[in-house]
C-alpha cells in the first residue's frame, strides 16, 4: 500500500508564523523606544540618549539597546534611559507569545 501526500502548504504555513513573530516582536521593539522616550527619568540636555535608544529583530528575537558610551553610568547612577521599558517589553513579548 502506498500513501501519496502532499506538505507543500506547510512551509507557507510556518513562514506565515515566522512573519507574525516577527512583525510583533517589531512592534513591541518601536513599542519600548517610545516608551523609553516618554518614561526616561534623566534631565534630557542634549537629546542624544534618546535618540540612542535602538532595537534590532533577527531570528534570535529583539534586541534593545542604547548606544551611548555613557547610558550605563546614566542608568547606574539610579536613572531609567532602557532598563524598565526593557522589562516591560519582555512582558508584553511572553504575553504575546505563550
Amino acid at each position: 500500500m502506498v500513501i501519496d501526500s502532499d506538505f507543500s502548504d506547510v512551509d507557507e504555513f510556518f513562514d506565515d508564523i515566522e512573519r507574525e513573530v516577527q512583525d510583533g516582536m517589531i512592534e513591541v521593539g518601536e513599542s519600548a523606544i517610545q516608551d523609553a522616550k516618554e518614561n526616561h527619568t534623566y534631565q534630557n540636555r542634549t537629546g542624544n540618549l534618546e535618540k540612542s535608544n535602538t532595537y534590532d529583530v533577527d531570528k534570535d528575537g529583539l534586541t534593545l539597546e542604547n548606544t551611548a558610551d555613557y547610558a550605563s553610568y546614566v542608568e547606574a547612577k539610579g536613572f531609567v534611559v532602557l532598563s524598565d521599558p526593557a522589562l516591560r517589553a519582555e512582558k508584553k513579548l511572553k504575553e504575546m507569545f505563550e
